[in-house]
């Protein structure tokens, strides 16, 4: 009786989850301005783009995963030096936590952001590929609005958690190097959104 009971519960829970799982897919896109922490470089204006599929478990949450091309780094001061640019294949896991009878939604995206440029061989001899690590590990948090019609206007705020360069610091000026610190991502965006719904 007990192991009916349980198989009962279970299906009726499965049940509940399964009618408020609505799947549906979407492309995304915006502008990005990027910067590096404990870099002297300005901000740079570059741009995100992507696919998702967007499960709605509830009227309340929703988790998205995306993947995308998102463009990043930083601009040198100085005319006779090298602007820093970092092209990234980013795997992020959404997670929407909506307003009750609203779109107004607030956004926690955890990802891992892979180095576009670098190649195998570059990974094994890094005097041929460029000197960025070849994976970051960021999170991102924001506000967004979805519109019954399917499209959302979002904004967020993506900071990284490895150094972009394995420990080396790169002061990308004239000046000397200075003492070594830790360089990290630092982006905000701001786009729309589309799904299509099924």
């Amino acid at each position: 009786m007990r192991n009916l009971l349980l198989v009962i519960t279970f299906l009726g829970v499965f049940g509940v989850t399964s009618a408020q799982n609505k799947t549906s897919f979407g492309l995304r896109g915006g502008a990005n301005i990027s910067e590096l922490s404990n870099a002297n470089l300005e901000p740079k204006a570059g741009i995100y783009i992507g696919a998702f599929l967007h499960f709605r478990f509830s009227e309340l949450y929703a988790l998205q995963p995306e993947v995308g091309y998102s463009n990043q780094g930083g601009n040198n001061k100085f005319s006779n030096g090298d602007d820093l640019e970092i092209h990234y294949v980013s795997i992020s896991a959404t997670n929407k936590f909506f307003v009750r009878n609203t779109g107004l939604h607030l956004i926690i995206a955890p990802s891992l952001d892979f180095d576009f440029d670098d190649t195998p061989v570059s990974l094994v001899n890094r005097e041929e590929g460029n000197d960025i690590t070849f994976v970051d590990l960021s999170i991102a948090a924001g506000l967004g609005y979805e519109f019954k019609n399917g499209i959302a206007i979002e904004a967020r705020y993506k900071h990284g958690t490895l150094d972009v360069f394995s420990g080396d610091f790169h002061d990308f000026s004239t000046q000397s190097i200075y003492e070594e610190k830790n360089q990290f991502n630092r982006v905000f965006q701001i786009g729309l959104s589309y799904r299509f719904n099924f």
